[in-house]
């Protein structure tokens, strides 16, 4: 949902699910494989089984992810297609016709799935008799042994596929333009505020990324999610600088 559709290359990977054409361009790995250093280099695994099995959950969890805004396109009649770029993906359709509530639907599918699949995780390592706790938020669930305590290559994965199907999941549902939350806010504004309801979104935007971005560093010690959603704050402002110029 970040950036427009890339142009093809020669190293990009093409498969389908089902009718569904899915390309993964190059960038993608490459981005992959640099948060996954970055997360690796302190968390004390090993660094190139770690970066393997962040880059595996990584393009699993993502794919699900714009799978989801696919399949509910798809059932409006739409037929999509996916690739998967930079840091996300995205789900490319071509409506028919307006209609805000199809649009909240598929933009909220996207995040939905990856709660599904992060649940279905939790579901299966709770059953096992194991506590965990929520990477990213902190909460734990459970009352039995620390599911992480293990220390192995499956726990590893495991926590990969919780913390961005579950805390990524959730920061994709913020408010903030042109992440899913962002475009779910604007269409409920502008359907209550169709004279001032765009302004009034990237406004909205613009504290919650400031506002995450300083949580981000502060609570969560990330450099990355501080200067992620501060570029996104700042792009949000650019976007109302412009729209009051206009």
């Amino acid at each position: 949902m970040f950036l427009a559709e890339p142009q093809t290359t020669k190293m990009d990977v093409h498969f389908r699910i089902g009718k569904i054409p899915v390309r993964v361009h190059p960038l993608f790995w490459a981005l992959s494989i640099v948060l996954g250093m970055l997360a690796i280099s302190s968390s004390g695994a090993d660094f190139f089984v770690g970066v393997a099995l962040w880059t595996a959950a990584i393009f699993i969890s993502i794919l699900v992810h714009e799978l989801g805004h696919a399949l509910v396109a798809k059932a409006y009649g739409w037929p999509p297609r996916i690739v998967l770029y930079s840091m996300g993906g995205l789900a490319i359709y071509s409506p028919t016709g307006k209609s805000r509530r199809a649009g909240i639907a598929i933009d909220f599918a996207g995040p939905g799935a990856g709660f599904v699949l992060g649940a279905a995780i939790l579901g299966v390592v709770l059953a096992t008799g194991h506590s965990v706790v929520l990477p990213g938020l902190g909460v734990t669930l459970g009352s039995g042994t620390p599911f992480a305590a293990g220390g192995g290559r499956l726990e590893l994965f495991t926590m990969f596929m919780l913390y961005v199907n579950i805390f990524w999941g959730l920061l994709n549902l913020l408010p903030i333009q042109p992440l899913d939350g962002g475009h779910i806010a604007r269409a409920i504004l502008e359907k209550y505020r169709p004279h001032d309801g765009w302004a009034l979104a990237l406004k909205v935007g613009i504290a919650t990324g400031a506002g995450i971005a300083v949580l981000g560093l502060v609570v969560w010690d990330s450099v990355f999610l501080a200067a992620m959603f501060g570029m996104l704050a700042y792009n949000n402002w650019q976007q109302h600088q412009q729209l009051r110029v206009r």
